[in-house]
């Protein structure tokens, strides 16, 4: 899922630039080329996403693009923001002495907690659903949590959230409670 080039911090921030402009533009753009969907609003929907997250779905739904469509898109976005954070986090921390320091202290403290050890990690889910895509790599990376148990935790939260936001948005939760 991920691509990490070796070498200098320079050779690292391109790949996971690339990898951002891949998952954030390529695939979006070439999945509306696909199925003959306008790339303007693909780019709308793409843009909505980077600002205001799963609160893009309902632009998306405006804009008449499909909900399974506007599903992809900003969980698709999501994904490439939070792989393009963690990177950037992690190319600091191996360039940066005063960083690594900040974090082995920041680390050492998470341990010094059971509980946190253990469980905290799942606060990722509803942290992103709460503060957002832009809040939870920094908060996973200081904290030392294994980053692909991060990103599928704060993946399934998005995509939980995305597509309750899809469904009340398309008139499905109405149509299921009987209340119009």
């Amino acid at each position: 899922m991920e691509i990490r080039a070796s070498g200098s911090p320079w050779q690292c921030l391109g790949w996971a630039i690339l990898q951002c402009v891949l998952f954030v533009l390529v695939l979006p753009l070439g999945t509306a080329l696909c199925l003959n969907l306008s790339p303007l609003l693909t780019l709308a929907l793409i843009s909505s996403t980077l600002v205001i997250e799963y609160g893009a779905a309902p632009v998306g739904i405006a804009l008449g693009l499909p909900p399974a469509f506007v599903l992809f898109v900003i969980v698709i976005v999501a994904l490439g923001v939070i792989l393009l954070l963690f990177a950037l986090f992690e190319i600091l921390g191996e360039s940066s002495v005063r960083i690594a320091r900040f974090l082995k202290n920041a680390r050492t403290r998470v341990t010094a907690s059971p509980f946190l050890t253990k469980y905290g990690i799942y606060g990722v889910v509803p942290g992103v659903i709460i503060l957002g895509i832009y809040v939870c790599p920094p908060v996973s990376w200081v904290l030392g949590w294994r980053r692909d148990h991060a990103i599928i935790l704060m993946m399934a939260g998005y995509v939980a959230v995305s597509l309750f936001t899809i469904l009340i948005s398309t008139g499905i939760i109405h149509l299921i409670t009987g209340e119009y």
